[in-house]
């Protein structure tokens, strides 16, 4: 993989639930925003939003799911996980794994 593009991934990782632009990450990477998006959907197979997003979601749903969390509301979650947004939020996570983020918790909680 190209470490530029690791380098952002990092980053990306690291600053979840800071603002991510394509701009501020291209600006890291040290290419054009142009250069940048092309390069990194060349190494990652997905825009800088969408992998960002899915890292999110990904996130959410691993909250939503600890034991060690169980406690946080849906709206603690999804601001844990970088979601500004609720409806926003809660609408993808539905359309994503098939289930609410409500409702996925409690699946977890009673097969667990």
């Amino acid at each position: 993989m190209d470490s530029r593009i690791d380098r952002v991934l990092k980053f990306i990782e690291e600053n979840l639930t800071s603002r991510l632009t394509e701009k501020s990450l291209a600006s890291h990477s040290r290419l054009t925003p142009q250069h940048f998006c092309v390069l990194f959907k060349a190494e990652t197979g997905k825009t800088p939003a969408q992998y960002i997003n899915d890292l999110r979601m990904q996130k959410a749903r691993d909250l939503l799911e600890s034991d060690k969390h169980s406690h946080l509301s849906i709206k603690e979650v999804a601001i844990r996980a970088g979601f500004r947004d609720l409806s926003h939020f809660v609408r993808d996570f539905e359309k994503l794994f098939g289930l609410s983020p409500k409702r996925n918790r409690k699946a977890k909680l009673d097969a667990g």
